[in-house]
């Protein structure tokens, strides 16, 4: 008769994991087996940023699974910031494509690729023009504008320039009350605009084409009462750009004339780094300090009225009109560059009056 044996006792059953919070990240770790994707992240062009970029594409991929080596990252930050500097020299409305695929099964490994989207002041402008309801900037023209054209006498014996008249916000309202004025504007879709709106107001507007900073824009020498630029200077990439200004208006302007313009300035004991610089260049704010304001200046022009754009425009347009654009009021205070209370940001727009100094 023979005799069952028993099983021996399993003593490895012990050495089972029975937890269910780390099986359950076991199962986790073997999701990115089967996880796929494919996405595009488009980064504004701010070449200090780069190492903030790399830290939120690292963030990123770890949660896909993709693990980058030190080594990975590093190649990362050097490709990256390459054609981070690329576009921003290139243009302040450039960004630059991260385009990324997890790579097929059973791999776990990620690709991705870098490249420039390039975009210029007239492409931005155009696409307002193609999908923005008019007005663009406002339905008034500028307080200031107006209040200084008339301060300097009767309409027509003044002569005026809208530089970056854009689709002629305060270059139709001057011409309407009689001024004298021209108008230069670089963006094609503006000037068309422009033109469109003086042809069927009948109005006598001589538009010339092109940048104010380039050579292909010929304007008479002392020729102008008032030179004026709304909500140009902060298009303006440098102080050196800024010169340039001053030198085209002092050639351009009678003895007795006036260059008007409003450009955001830091607040006095406030000293921007390479990111403040770059991120207001990249948001429509470009900053300058008092110091490179003067230095531009310099030899041409004395500064005789510096005043606030928010209070000034406020205190002088319709109530029931206020504020102009939905984004006015945070815009010229610096909340633009800023996420900060109004009194609490660096930096804010200025209306500045200057006269030619005489020789």
């Amino acid at each position: 008769m023979s005799v069952k044996s028993k099983p021996a006792p399993n003593n490895k059953k012990s050495q089972r994991e029975m937890q269910p919070a780390v099986l359950r990240q076991a199962i986790i770790r073997k999701l990115p087996n089967r996880l796929s994707a494919k996405a595009e992240i488009l980064l504004p062009a701010i070449p200090s940023l780069v190492d903030h970029y790399v830290q939120g594409l690292d963030a990123t991929w770890r949660a896909l699974g993709r693990n980058f080596s030190a080594a990975d990252l590093v190649y990362l930050k050097e490709v990256l910031g390459t054609n981070l500097k690329q576009a921003f020299e290139t243009s302040r409305y450039s960004r630059v494509s991260v385009a990324y695929e997890t790579d097929p099964p059973p791999k776990t490994s990620l690709t991705w690729t870098i490249a420039i989207v390039p975009s210029t002041l007239e492409d931005e402008y155009a696409y307002w023009v193609a999908t923005r309801t008019p007005p663009l900037f406002g339905e008034y023209p500028d307080s200031k504008v107006m209040d200084l054209a008339h301060s300097l006498g009767q309409p027509e014996d003044v002569t005026a320039l809208d530089i970056g008249a854009g689709p002629g916000r305060n270059t139709l309202p001057l011409a309407r009350e009689g001024f004298r004025v021209e108008a230069v504007e670089l963006a094609p879709a503006f000037a068309e605009v422009l033109r469109q709106e003086i042809g069927k107001e009948k109005l006598s507007v001589r538009v010339h084409d092109g940048s104010i900073l380039d050579d292909s824009v010929t304007l008479p020498e002392h020729y102008y009462r008032l030179i004026f630029l709304s909500e140009v200077v902060s298009d303006f990439r440098s102080a050196l750009q800024l010169r340039k200004l001053f030198e085209v208006a002092a050639r351009s302007l009678r003895s007795d004339g006036c260059l008007l313009f409003n450009a955001f300035l830091t607040m006095d004991g406030y000293k921007p780094d390479d990111l403040a610089r770059e991120i207001s260049d990249v948001m429509w704010c470009r900053l300058f300090t008092r110091h490179e304001l003067n230095q531009a200046c310099a030899g041409l022009f004395r500064c005789v009225s510096d005043e606030s754009v928010l209070e000034y425009e406020k205190a002088h347009h319709p109530a029931e009109h206020w504020p102009p654009t939905g984004w006015y009021e945070s815009w010229t205070v610096g909340q633009d560059a800023f996420d900060l209370s109004p009194s609490k940001c660096p930096m804010e727009m200025r209306w500045l009056v200057f006269q030619k100094v005489c020789a």
